[in-house]
């Protein structure tokens, strides 16, 4: 037989009882179901009599009557089925050590001795377990669930649990018994709650559990209490918060800390701080160290730090001066509220200077949290300090986010303490390599730093500007700065000045071709009227330098030459001072200003001069001079041909010279800069000399045929003045004839009298003068009455057809004009405009031919 302790029956001097597995005092009958007692060693047979259907008040006399031998049987398939309960029983004896609670074995125990032999424990995964198992491996091995509970419960407590464990330890909130409430215990400590917070279910069961705690554990009353603030986010009620207060005593550093964190209790946060310390020195000074407790005391630090920092409490300035410790200061930049007062900047800029510049990063990410213009002025003075004794030494893109913080905003102040984080970038760029800036010259506080610079920054653009490395970008960035201070806070002519800096002698050729380019890609930017101003300034007040000026601004040379068209009136003067500094193809140009809109009296004053620069730069620009050359010329040949003689003396003297200049340009070679010119246009040229030499010939000639003229001229008026004579000996002749004429129509008229009298006396004639009132015997058509010419005779149409009818029908035409108001004069005018009226509306013409030619009535 089994010996009796195997089979769970005995617990300290209590027997289980074989019908409802409470313990009860051995010998007496269960006071819970009635049963009768039952000796220990036979527990195991009465479990399996009632598991055959044994009536639990007949059990004590069936056992009596029982077999020895099956009742040894019995008992021993009990206890077999009951090793399994063992085996779950010793897996939650080795978790209950890092378990809050206790009694989670016996309750295991409880639960198997009451399913048992109804129900078969289950077998584990590994036959045998090691003495080292892990947690998460006996979690992983163990097919009872309230093993695996507990031992997710348990590697919860321990504060690093897998995904999987911390998903089990919240399904424990929903079990009943210990692993509930030691599910809101584990939960809400404070190495997992910070890190995975329960969702609101969970809080309220969380909650829940914790009150079940507090009332039946008073000795974990501290825990319970953190479980139920945390879970319901509330101030602790009366009783939970005097078992805090009185957790903030305790000798456990955890729940001592617990209950710091959730009073926010600086001197308990302070302890956890100090706890570290010690612990790190201790480790320091023996060599060795318990890696889980230091690495426990390390959280507890750091949680206590970020705590303290987001309490904004003061007690952790102090301890992070005495420390100067880089992960207690991050801490406090990260957490501590704004704005931060005068200690606090005071404490971390104090830190700040024994630590490598890493922590600059992290300082000045927490800077601009809060605007520099609202700060305080103390606060900005100990930055002040601080820029001066420190900030030059940084790197000098770190300065310059600094500096662009205390630059940001319409109202950053210019006091002290910005002119030394100036002077503090002034420094730190002064020693940046190339590389360094190159990469900062796409900053925009780089911009910031020399819209407010003076003289010191004026003198690193001109440094800067001979930097290879960095030339290019720099000098994009001067021209293209009027475009972008435009659309934020504009800086009167600061940005002139900075271009002007980077132009400075010496060693100007070398920024000549960048910032040409520079000036061709931000040619059409806004506000570049102040940098255009700029160059023309120093193209007044340097001539020396006007070459180099139009050659490196040349996108810019319209917005000069009208700066200069509005500064000189004189056109000479101009033309003087350009094709000397001016792109040397631009001559054509220059010509083309001084003679193409001059007036004709003017051309003999300017032409001497574009001469003369032809004569100078013949020989190394051919082509673009022969150009210039034939735009000066074909206005002189065309004034001369108008017949402006005061240009005679030009033309003369131009083919006297041309010849010359032709030689000079077939000889000389066109550089590759002309390749935009196809020809020398010498052949338009000897167009002109021939168009003045022909206009000089025919001056010649017309003053020959002037004098010819006048000789032709006297000649005729001798011949006038004989025909003068003889017109008046007609005329007199005329004279005698007329009067000869009016006598013999006198007596004409006498003669016609006479006639007129004799007919008078003859009476009235007989026939009356009859008007033509036929009709074409066809439909007629509105065409046909349309007045054509208002208050004529032959108005329309159909009158002029009935006219020309009667006309046809051989009718005297006197009598036919007589009879419809016509004289021959009328008819001959409005017979005309009918012709001219029917070429133009041809359908009038095709109408009068269909009326004429139809029967008439």
């Amino acid at each position: 037989m089994a010996p009796f302790w195997d089979n769970g029956a005995v617990r300290g001097a209590r027997v289980r009882c074989p019908g409802c597995t409470h313990f009860n005092p051995p010998g007496a009958r269960c006071p819970s179901c009635a049963c009768g007692p039952v000796a220990p060693e036979h527990y195991g047979a009465a479990r399996m009599l009632l598991h055959a259907g044994v009536d639990r008040f007949a059990l004590t006399g069936r056992l009596e009557a029982l077999e020895p031998g099956l009742a040894r049987q019995l008992e021993a398939q009990y206890v077999g089925q009951w090793a399994g309960v063992l085996r779950i029983v010793e897996d939650a004896r080795r978790c209950e050590p890092f378990l809050t609670l206790g009694g989670f074995v016996e309750e295991a125990e409880d639960r198997w001795a009451d399913v048992v032999p109804w129900s078969q424990p289950p077998v584990s995964r590994v036959a045998a377990a090691d003495a080292d198992d892990s947690l998460e491996a006996l979690y992983q091995r163990s097919e009872d669930p309230g093993v695996r509970q507990l031992a997710a419960l348990a590697a919860v407590n321990r504060g690093r649990p897998s995904r999987e464990l911390y998903s089990a330890a919240q399904g424990a909130l929903y079990a009943d018994g210990l692993a509930g409430l030691e599910a809101a215990l584990a939960l809400t400590r404070w190495r997992v709650w910070f890190v995975a917070p329960a969702g609101r279910p969970q809080r309220e069961l969380i909650a829940r559990h914790a009150r079940d705690v507090f009332a039946s554990h008073p000795e974990h009353a501290a825990r319970a209490a953190v479980a139920w603030v945390r879970a319901t986010g509330k101030a602790p009620e009366v009783d939970l918060l005097l078992a805090l207060r009185e957790g903030l005593r305790a000798e456990d550093q955890d729940i001592a800390f617990e209950c710091a964190l959730v009073l926010g209790d600086e001197r308990g946060l302070l302890a956890a701080l100090s706890s570290d310390a010690e612990a790190r020195a201790a480790q320091g000074s023996d060599g060795e160290g318990n890696a889980a407790q230091d690495s426990d005391a390390e959280d507890r630090a750091a949680l206590a730090a970020r705590t303290l920092a987001s309490m904004g409490a003061p007690a952790l300035l102090t301890v992070l001066r005495e420390t100067r410790s880089a992960v207690l200061a991050r801490e406090v930049m990260r957490r501590w509220p704004a704005p931060a007062s005068w200690e606090a900047v005071d404490a971390l800029l104090t830190v700040s200077a024994g630590f490598d510049d890493g922590l600059i990063e992290p300082l000045s990410q927490w800077a601009r949290q809060t605007p520099y213009a609202s700060l305080p002025p103390e606060v900005r003075e100990r930055w002040r300090q601080w820029a001066d004794a420190r900030l030059g030494t940084l790197p000098a893109a770190r300065v310059l986010r600094l500096l662009e913080w205390v630059r940001e905003g319409d109202e950053a102040p210019d006091d002290a303490s910005a002119t030394a984080f100036q002077r503090a970038a002034g420094q730190a760029l002064s020693r940046a390599s190339s590389s360094e800036r190159a990469e900062l010259l796409h900053s925009r506080a780089l911009v910031d730093f020399l819209v407010h610079g003076d003289v010191e920054e004026l003198a690193l653009v001109h440094t800067w500007a001979r930097d290879a490395a960095c030339a290019a970008p720099l000098l994009e960035l001067l021209v293209s700065l009027p475009g972008r201070l435009r659309r934020e806070r504009p800086v009167p002519g600061r940005c002139a000045r900075l271009l002007m800096a980077a132009w400075e002698r010496p060693a100007r050729s070398t920024i000549l071709a960048p910032l040409n380019k520079a000036v061709r890609s931000w040619s059409g930017i806004s506000g570049r009227e102040e940098l255009i101003d700029a160059v023309w300034l120093r193209f007044q007040r340097h001539p020396v330098e006007r070459a180099e000026l139009l050659a490196a601004f040349e996108p810019w040379r319209q917005e000069l030459w009208e700066r200069q068209l509005a500064a000189q009136p004189d056109a000479i003067a101009i033309f003087e001072t350009w094709w000397r500094v001016d792109s040397q193809k631009r001559l054509p140009d220059l010509v083309s200003f001084l003679v193409e809109n001059a007036p004709v009296e003017a051309l003999p004053a300017r032409l001497p001069f574009v001469w003369a620069a032809a004569e100078a730069r013949v020989d190394t620009w051919p082509r673009s001079t022969s150009h210039a050359v034939f735009l000066a010329a074909a206005p002189l040949a065309g004034a001369l041909r108008s017949g402006h003689d005061a240009l005679v003396p030009d033309a003369e003297r131009f083919l006297a010279w041309f010849p010359g200049f032709e030689a000079r340009v077939l000889a000389a070679p066109s550089p590759e800069a002309e390749s935009s010119y196809q020809r020398d246009l010498l052949e338009d040229l000897h167009v002109e000399v021939r168009l003045m030499r022909e206009a000089l010939e025919r001056r010649a000639e017309e003053a020959e045929a002037l004098r010819q003229a006048e000789l032709r001229r006297r000649v005729e008026e001798s011949r006038r003045r004989d025909q003068e004579r003889q017109l008046e000996l007609a005329r007199l002749e005329v004279e005698a004839a007329a009067h000869e004429a009016a006598r013999a129509r006198a007596e004409q008229e006498a003669h016609q009298a006479r006639l007129a009298d004799a007919l008078a006396r003859l009476g009235p004639r007989p026939a009356q003068l009859r008007r033509f009132d036929a009709s074409p015997q066809v439909e007629l058509l509105p065409i046909d009455v349309e007045v054509i010419f208002p208050g004529a005779t032959m108005a329309s149409v159909l009158d002029y057809s009935r006219i020309l009818k009667a006309l046809s029908m051989g009718d005297d035409a006197l009598e036919v004009f007589a009879a419809n108001g016509l004289s021959v004069t009328s008819w001959g005018t409005e017979g005309r405009a009918w012709g001219e009226a029917m070429v133009r509306r041809p359908e009038l013409g095709l109408r009068f031919s269909q009326l004429f030619h139809a029967p008439w009535s």
